[in-house]
């Protein structure tokens, strides 16, 4: 069993390590991708925005909302994220967990954990590492986990 699991997450991906050492290296486990968290609103929805007149003047514009449409899809991640970690939790495969994301994702994280899941977290950090190396982030964590 590792002592720790590290999650690395941003909208639209996701990398998960373990540390089997207190002081040890991280091994990378799996990697998750959301790419629908990466296409444009008018892609994500099935209808165009609407459009709207400009109170002042004869111009129009289009009344869609892209950033709400991707917050949706990273809240759908972060559910889908937070399935893999009660997996893992349910099987005993870590004592501890530690997050590194990008601060929006770790709310979204949390709100879509479970409570046991969520009191293994022993640290957070609000960065978006997902493209550094393994060496890079574990220089974000405590020395000893």
């Amino acid at each position: 069993m590792a002592l720790a699991w590290v999650l690395v997450a941003n909208q639209s991906h996701a990398r998960l390590f373990e540390a089997s050492q207190r002081a040890g290296d991280l091994s990378e486990l799996d990697s998750m991708i959301h790419p629908e968290s990466r296409l444009k609103g008018r892609d994500l929805e099935s209808d165009a925005p609407g459009r709207a007149f400009d109170s002042n003047g004869q111009g129009r514009h289009a009344m869609g909302n892209s950033s709400e449409l991707h917050r949706r899809e990273g809240a759908n991640f972060a559910r889908e994220i937070a399935h893999a970690l009660e997996r893992g939790r349910q099987e005993g495969r870590f004592e501890k967990l530690y997050i590194v994301a990008e601060p929006q994702m770790v709310g979204s994280l949390r709100d879509a954990m479970k409570p046991s899941t969520r009191a293994a977290i022993a640290g957070e950090t609000g960065k978006n590492l997902v493209n550094f190396g393994a060496e890079d982030i574990r220089a974000q964590l405590p020395v000893w986990l």
